[in-house]
This record gives C-alpha cells, sequence and structure tokens, in this order.
C-alpha cells in the first residue's frame, strides 16, 4: 500500500525512487500531453491574438472555430503541432533539469515555505526551456494559421526570406512573459499547497486547486504580453485571401486579417 505521507506531486524529484533521468523523461512527456490536449484551445488563441476572421471577441472565434471544423476537419485544429512535438521534449527536459538544479542550490525542500526561492527556481527553468522552445513555437504559430505546407517549408522560408534572427525575435517578450509566469505558477502553488495539504500528504483535490489557481493567477498577469509575442512570431505575413485553395492539401482557408487594436483583448489560457 501507498505510503500516506508520500508526495506524490509530478514535479518532484524523489532521488530515492526514481533516477533523475526518467524523472525528466516523465515530465518531458507530462509536457508533451498537455500541449496535445490543449492545442486546439492554443490554436484558437492564434487565431484571435492575430484578429484573424474579423475576432474582436472570444465568441465570435468560437463561430472561427465551427467554420474551421465544419470545412477543413477537426484536425485543422492540430495542424502545427508537428512543430510543438519537436521542441516540446528536449525543452521539457531542460526545464525540470534546471529546475531541479536551482532548487537544490537554493535548499529548497518540501517541509519548510520558501516562496521567494522556489519562484526563482522557477523562472531559472523557464529561460532554459525558452532556449528550446521559442524557434519551434514561431514555426507552430505559422502553421497554426494555415501558412506553408510543412515545417521544413516553413523553416526553409523564414530561414531565407527572414534569416536567422525571426525564429529568436520574440524571445526577450517570451522571457520577459515567462520567468515572471513561471516563478508566480511555482509560488503560488507551493505556498496554497502549503495552506491546502500543510501535511503533504497526497490529495488529488488541492493538487488540483492550488496548480489551477497558478495558472490562473500567471495567465491574468502576463498574457498582454502574450499578444505582443504572437504579434512578433507572426510579422510580415501576407495576409490569407477569403477562400483561397492549399494546393497541397486542398484545405481552404478564409481568414482575414483586421487592423485592431490588440490592448482592447484579452485571452487567458
Amino acid at each position: 500500500l501507498m505510503d500516506s505521507n508520500d508526495d506524490l506531486d509530478w514535479e518532484e524529484w524523489k532521488p530515492n525512487k526514481i533516477s533523475f533521468v526518467n524523472h525528466m523523461i516523465a515530465g518531458s512527456f507530462a509536457g508533451l500531453t498537455e500541449h496535445v490536449s490543449i492545442f486546439p484551445i492554443d490554436t484558437l488563441k492564434t487565431h484571435l491574438q492575430c484578429e484573424r476572421c474579423g475576432s474582436t471577441s472570444v465568441f465570435q472565434t468560437w463561430r472561427c472555430a465551427s467554420k474551421i471544423v465544419k470545412n477543413e476537419g477537426i484536425f485543422r485544429l492540430w495542424r502545427g503541432v508537428s512543430a510543438m512535438f519537436a521542441g516540446c521534449i528536449p525543452a521539457h527536459a531542460a526545464y525540470f533539469s534546471v529546475y531541479e538544479y536551482v532548487k537544490k542550490s537554493l535548499y529548497v525542500n518540501n517541509h519548510d515555505h520558501q516562496p521567494l526561492q522556489a519562484g526563482l527556481a522557477g523562472a531559472s527553468a523557464s529561460i532554459a526551456h525558452d532556449m528550446f522552445m521559442t524557434p519551434f513555437d514561431v514555426v507552430k504559430q505559422r502553421m497554426q494559421l494555415g501558412y506553408y505546407n510543412s515545417i521544413f517549408h516553413c523553416i526553409k522560408s523564414l530561414y531565407f526570406k527572414e534569416g536567422l534572427i525571426s525564429f529568436y525575435v520574440s524571445l526577450p517578450t517570451t522571457l520577459f512573459m515567462n520567468i515572471p509566469q513561471a516563478g508566480i505558477i511555482v509560488a503560488v502553488n507551493e505556498s496554497l499547497k502549503k495552506i491546502l495539504n500543510p501535511n503533504s500528504n497526497y490529495d488529488i483535490q488541492s493538487s488540483m486547486i492550488s496548480g489551477g489557481v497558478a495558472g490562473a493567477s500567471a495567465a491574468l498577469i502576463t498574457t498582454p504580453l502574450d499578444v505582443i509575442k504572437t504579434k512578433l512570431q507572426t510579422r510580415d505575413l501576407e495576409p490569407c485571401p477569403k477562400y483561397s485553395i492549399n494546393k497541397s492539401s486542398n484545405i481552404v482557408s478564409y481568414y482575414q486579417s483586421n487592423s485592431i487594436n490588440n490592448t482592447k483583448k484579452i485571452y487567458v489560457h
């Protein structure tokens, strides 16, 4: 039977129970599962932030989603997911490696309440994550909007038309967004777990509440920067003409861009 005092939180590494390599692999696949499961919502977020399909509100974006599914099929919402696959595993491996290293260096443990140290560990891990993930995120968002035939076509076109810098043009904004985001998530999550589950017993309900509140708090603060990041990563794209046909896959693309002040809308994810 399981010891009731075992802390089974997925982000915590237990050296006496699992090797760090296995912990890192598990964390990478956990992140991969997370991204795949919410990828359709991420696609809608990208369309909203780029003001596609007249998306001036969340409700119009959902109507746009219904058109995408009706005309192009449900799997259109996963277009670009292969770019996320390519970047997610090494990025999350780096995240967990740095996270555990900084926690150990700052003597962060499960018994003391140390939100500042935990937040610093999360922020440091975020830097390592973004160095790997940002180029793939650029490709992913452009694919989500219906451009290019494949991720290799996107990478080749970006490199020769816009240069290597195009893959990292959003990195400063991404770091400026994700460092406080990771710090807030870890600090709020650690604090709420101590309040809701002071004995550190396995409790899925308290873990879900802590993680949900932590994620919502971070998203509320950093979403405006996320809009800026998306604008940078999709800059210089020619507008997709209404009802244009993608010859390589016979996919109908009917998105049009509008010039609407992006500071008037916030989409929390």
